[in-house]
């Protein structure tokens, strides 16, 4: 197994350091000391509780039976939705890292080996023995414009950070997914995680005999770039999904597929003999890297360009009583597998590669401040509405360490809004223009208008904590999601970069 020296560059993609040490402040007061009981008592929570019986039960009964007749023993994990904001108010996460408010993050969580080395982030990082298996079994979730399982490997102390938090090869998404039946929402599936060809064969053959023929989806951990096993020195890896922006009339469906994840998660390996669970039973049989999805078409966003610098310069002439000026939106993470061998890693306000799924491409700016009395403009292509993505999102977070999500538009919410400015060109339809403010009466209004919190607000107080979040010092992510024609993120260079206005009231 080739290691990677662990290594931090002192200005990642762009960022220089002079803008970095620029950056104001994130926190005022010193935060309460996070520890790895906080984790794990928020996993082990009513949230965290295991999944409920769901109409897939006689399929899970029915593999219980084949693991038995196999000679496997299997644990049962849990799955539930894991709030970073909520968490970080709590003092379980050194920073939210960024999250997606509109798509929050159903996490799997697996118990130990008897014997293993401890996780680091128990339950929601675990180890894997070379010859064991993490098996999911339950329903996708009600018609919707993205949902994923995305497979990452993590490194490090969630509670105190950094981190090295990489994508294990593309995510499982709603236009890959093998369900039982036509269509992948609302259907019966399978899903199993291994690194050993002989483990993924044999439950595999143990699903389909279960009833989940066809339905069954593989994730590979590939032993030529991840080290399983069991001991200190092994790597842990963490099992999310998420759920973005309901179809009409199922709002309430996803809402409660959330509150009550109908999933069922094991971990599953050939018995031991000898009463050592750590040791494998099978000899090693890995599997080779999968083949990855190629992003881009060679269709671009370009030729809007002209449309969005007049969009541009149409937002500053509708406000003049304030003075403009542009925050850079810029390429915020590399991609995974050149991340994993740089070890490149998340340690806000620094941007890192961790955060990123190989399903997404998420630019971002530097940290700005925007005080009372000012508002900022979101604008830029509707990624949806140009086929590069099938979801797309503008997020405002707060602190430059914390990261917490303060408000977020989708492709859906932003469609239209560029008519505001723009009414008359012909490709309005395609480009978007959202008000965040801070400038109450005085400020923008309007439909397109979402109001922002003061600066003077206890974020965490909604939580019951005051962990403190400096609500003056805000960054703006960029969310693209899944291109149509290649199911995997679009391509940057063919996206026209949003683009933020900070608008602040003229002396």
């Amino acid at each position: 197994m080739t290691t990677f020296p662990l290594r931090r560059r002192p200005a990642l993609l762009g960022l220089a350091a002079a803008v970095l040490l620029a950056a104001p402040t994130a926190m005022a007061a010193t935060p309460p000391t996070p520890s790895r009981g906080a984790l794990a008592e928020s996993l082990a929570s009513a949230d965290g509780k295991p999944s409920p019986s769901t109409d897939t039960d006689r399929q899970v009964e029915r593999f219980k039976h084949q693991l038995a007749r196999s000679g496997y023993v299997s644990q049962s994990g849990t799955e539930a939705v894991f709030d970073l904001n909520k968490r970080y108010c709590e003092g379980a996460v050194f920073s939210a890292m960024w999250p997606n408010p509109q798509s929050p993050y159903i996490v799997t969580g697996m118990p130990e080996v008897p014997g293993q080395a401890p996780n680091t982030n128990p339950p929601a990082t675990w180890r894997l023995r070379q010859d064991e298996a993490i098996v999911l079994i339950g329903i996708t979730p009600p018609p919707e414009e993205y949902f994923s399982f995305d497979l990452t490997m993590l490194k490090g102390s969630l509670p105190t950070g950094p981190l090295l938090w990489t994508s294990v090869g593309d995510p499982i998404n709603n236009r890959t997914v093998r369900t039982q039946g036509r269509t992948p929402y609302d259907r019966p599936f399978a899903l199993v995680i291994t690194g050993n060809g002989r483990t993924q064969a044999e439950v595999n053959r143990m699903l389909d005999a279960s009833g989940l023929a066809r339905a069954t989806n593989n994730m590979t951990i590939p032993p030529a770039m991840y080290r399983l096993g069991l001991d200190q020195d092994a790597d842990q890896f963490l099992l999310g999904m998420r759920t973005a922006v309901a179809e009409p009339g199922f709002e309430k469906a996803l809402d409660d597929y959330r509150a009550t994840p109908p999933l069922r998660v094991f971990r599953v390996r050939p018995q031991s003999n000898t009463g050592d669970e750590t040791a494998p039973v099978y000899g090693p049989d890995p599997l080779p890297v999968p083949r990855l999805r190629v992003s881009g078409t060679g269709a671009t966003e370009l030729d809007l360009n002209p449309t969005l610098q007049l969009l541009r310069q149409r937002i500053i002439d509708a406000h003049p009583g304030y003075e403009a000026h542009d925050e850079v939106v810029e390429r915020g993470f590399e991609e995974s597998n050149p991340g994993l061998q740089d070890n490149l890693v998340i340690d806000p306000p620094t941007t890192g590669v961790g955060a990123l799924s190989n399903d997404a491409d998420d630019p971002i700016t530097r940290n700005f401040s925007l005080p009372d009395g000012s508002f900022v403009v979101a604008y830029g292509t509707n990624h949806a509405a140009t086929r590069q993505a099938t979801y797309s999102s503008a997020t405002l977070y707060a602190d430059a360490k914390a990261a917490v999500a303060l408000a977020a538009k989708n492709n859906r919410e932003l469609q239209g809004s560029a008519d505001d400015f723009i009414h008359d060109q012909p490709h309005a339809d395609q480009l978007y223009a959202w008000t965040f403010s801070r400038a109450g009466a005085d400020g923008p209004a309007g439909p397109h208008v979402t109001a922002l919190p003061p600066t003077s607000t206890d974020f965490c107080a909604q939580y019951g904590t005051d962990r403190p979040v400096d609500m003056s010092t805000l960054r703006f992510v960029a969310r693209a999601y899944m291109q149509p024609d290649t199911l995997t993120r679009p391509a940057l260079s063919s996206l026209l970069l949003d683009r933020l206005l900070v608008f602040t009231p003229k002396q």
